[in-house]
């Protein structure tokens, strides 16, 4: 009996080192085929080494696990990118190429949280990095979008390089401004725009709308005060403001002019169609209200 256990012990081990030694030439030829640019082929030695070690029970370093879902990454292979490069997340083995990886693997299956998550860990870790800016840049557009309006806030004033002056960002800041209702700061954006790119559909529309709405409360203001009192001096007043209600007429006139000729829609139609009836213009507003119908 005593002899059989030690035969058996015996077998055990010679089994345990063969596992072993597999495991450490299949990690080596891994390795070199990484490190001589052979990428296809350490991808499948890594798929094999993690598969080998799934088998065994064994755990695999989280080295193998970036480098692994980085390949992964590079030929597309987005959901093996993913499981890889989370669980190398996990192992505390990711870096700022990878963590870049995870969050445009994430942007590309449209899981816009764990995208904004994967951000995050890199902007908080990773800003001397040459693509700092551009996933600076991504991350505050995902807070924009996903309505974190506190936090991207916060980020805007610690944006590197010159977010003035870049047309995507100021869109965004545009956005951001509208829809926390700080008209004052969406103009401003809109304004900028403008001097980027004075075609911007965003920034002109924005425009267009705030000088039309104002002009039609400040008049409706005026009338309404006027036909409540009916006095020489609420007339007065209201004359006094109908240059400045001309004004922003003329000035929604002209972005919404520029914004039909881009993008002729009956909505603008009907925004033109109305103005040049104030202006009492029967035939530019008869003109664009057969548009409307277009």
């Amino acid at each position: 009996m005593k002899k059989f256990s030690f035969v058996v012990l015996i077998t055990l081990l010679s089994g345990g080192c063969a596992s072993l030694f597999y495991l450490a030439n299949l990690s080596d030829d891994a390795d070199s085929a990484y490190q001589e640019g052979r990428y296809e082929e350490a991808l499948e030695l890594y798929d094999q080494l993690i598969d080998a070690h799934d088998d065994r029970g064994k755990e695999v370093e989280g080295y193998v696990y970036n480098r692994a879902g980085l390949l992964a990454y590079k030929f597309e292979q987005t959901n093996k990118a993913i499981e890889y490069l989370e669980e190398a997340r996990r192992k505390s083995s990711d870096n700022a190429e990878s963590l870049i990886a995870l969050a445009k693997s994430y942007r590309k299956i449209d899981n816009l949280t764990l995208e904004i998550r994967s951000l995050k860990a890199y902007v908080n870790q990773y800003s001397g990095d040459s693509l700092y800016y551009d996933m600076q840049k991504r991350y505050f557009e995902t807070l924009v979008e996903s309505h974190n309006y506190e936090r991207a806030y916060e980020l805007w004033q610690d944006l590197q390089g010159d977010p003035y002056n870049d047309e995507v960002m100021m869109e965004n800041y545009l956005l951001l401004n509208k829809a926390t209702d700080n008209d004052k700061k969406a103009t401003e954006a809109a304004e900028n725009l403008l001097r980027i790119n004075k075609k911007n559909k965003l920034a002109l529309d924005w425009l267009a709308r705030k000088y039309y709405y104002q002009a039609i409360e400040r008049y409706n203001y005026e009338m309404q005060a006027y036909e409540k009192n009916r006095t020489h001096r609420q007339y007065a007043q209201l004359r006094e403001a109908w240059p400045v209600i001309h004004d922003d007429l003329r000035t929604a006139k002209n972005y919404f002019k520029e914004l039909y000729s881009m993008y002729p829609s009956s909505e603008y139609a009907r925004f033109l169609s109305n103005i040049f009836e104030r202006f009492n213009n029967d035939s530019k507003a008869r003109y664009y209200r057969q548009r409307m119908n277009d």
